[in-house]
């Protein structure tokens, strides 16, 4: 029987110890029980949600299926794949089906289909919404959910941040300018604590390809150790941290969205998708300030730990838009589940 009110929530991505994905999902959560809406089930991110029985069954009982895209749907991935037939399975159960938190880039025919099936569709950003809508699906543009806390920042900034990147050339390239340059390590990421955190923390720097030039695999284990050292296990520390900088150099998307949301300046070097570039294209962010890194240097982080007074003006119009945004999609979301 189905529970008037009752949300099936796939792509959990608490599964991923990082800071960002906690907040996103904090937020989510915080923001169907404004509206009403409570969640049965939840599918983790990494786990086919088709091979889950609870879910399935959850789904049976439901009245929405929300599925949170954060960065799983570019490039054709399989992952992603899995989350477009959750709107599939819902419509076979005469339910709607939500894709929110979304960023979309570089996909096929099969996904924009699959994409369809959807009820309602929310981009992270307008260039996602733009491929979306040329796939043949209307898509609205809602920051990502990580914005919609209003952040403090603190009243003096000092010092100069670095995280690494999902890319591992451009990763251990940070690391290198972050000792040359002077900065702190300020990894998004965190494993757990002890042996098997430290194991997972190396592995994690190591690639079968590695074994063909041992000088990067050196340098990745390095930069691993370094940020091993440097982990935060609690957001609020890291958000603490990040908006306590003069400036944030990065390669990770919610990294950036944590420097943005607290008017941290910020230096960012391109992820796997468009998705930071997109991101700085919507809060009026200047594109000088996406670089590679080999372009970092002493002159160049100078001139970033200030924003420009129109990137200023321009981020807290963002910001304050996307607030309400965000409030408009959740309503949204329970008016389709009435």
């Amino acid at each position: 029987m189905r529970q008037p009110s009752s949300v099936v929530v796939i792509n959990d991505t608490r599964t991923d110890l990082h800071h960002g994905c906690w907040r996103v999902m904090r937020t989510l959560e915080a923001q169907l029980e404004r509206v009403g809406l409570e969640i049965i089930a939840r599918a983790p991110a990494h786990a086919d949600w088709r091979q889950d029985a609870a879910v399935i069954a959850a789904m049976d009982r439901a009245a929405l299926v929300v599925v949170n895209g954060e960065g799983t749907l570019h490039h054709d991935r399989p992952a992603g794949a899995a989350l477009l037939a959750a709107a599939a399975a819902a419509r076979e159960r005469s339910i709607p089906a939500a894709l929110i938190n979304a960023s979309w880039d570089a996909n096929g025919p099969d996904f924009g289909q699959a994409l369809k099936a959807f009820s309602l569709v929310s981009a992270r950003e307008q260039r996602s919404a733009d491929q979306m809508r040329a796939a043949g699906t209307t898509a609205r543009v809602v920051p990502d959910l990580s914005f919609f806390e209003p952040v403090t920042p603190a009243t003096i900034r000092r010092g100069v941040g670095f995280t690494d990147s999902v890319l591992r050339e451009a990763a251990v390239a940070l690391e290198q300018a972050r000792r040359r340059l002077g900065g702190r390590a300020l990894p998004i990421h965190f494993n757990r604590p002890g042996l098997v955190g430290d194991l997972k923390n190396l592995r994690d720097g190591v690639a079968r390809s590695d074994l063909a030039r041992p000088g990067f695999l050196l340098a990745s284990l390095s930069a691993r150790l370094a940020w091993r050292r440097a982990e935060m296990t609690r957001e609020q520390d890291y958000m603490a941290a990040v908006a306590g900088l003069a400036l944030m150099v990065t390669g990770r998307f919610h990294a950036a969205t944590f420097a943005l949301a607290a008017g941290t300046p910020l230096l960012a070097v391109d992820s796997n998708t468009h998705k930071i570039a997109a991101t700085f294209e919507d809060a009026g962010i200047a594109d000088w300030r996406r670089v590679a890194p080999e372009r970092l240097d002493a002159a160049l982080l100078d001139r970033a730990a200030r924003w420009a007074p129109e990137e200023a003006e321009a981020l807290e119009a963002f910001l304050a838009d996307g607030r309400r945004r965000t409030l408009t999609l959740f309503d949204d979301l329970a008016r389709l589940a009435a």
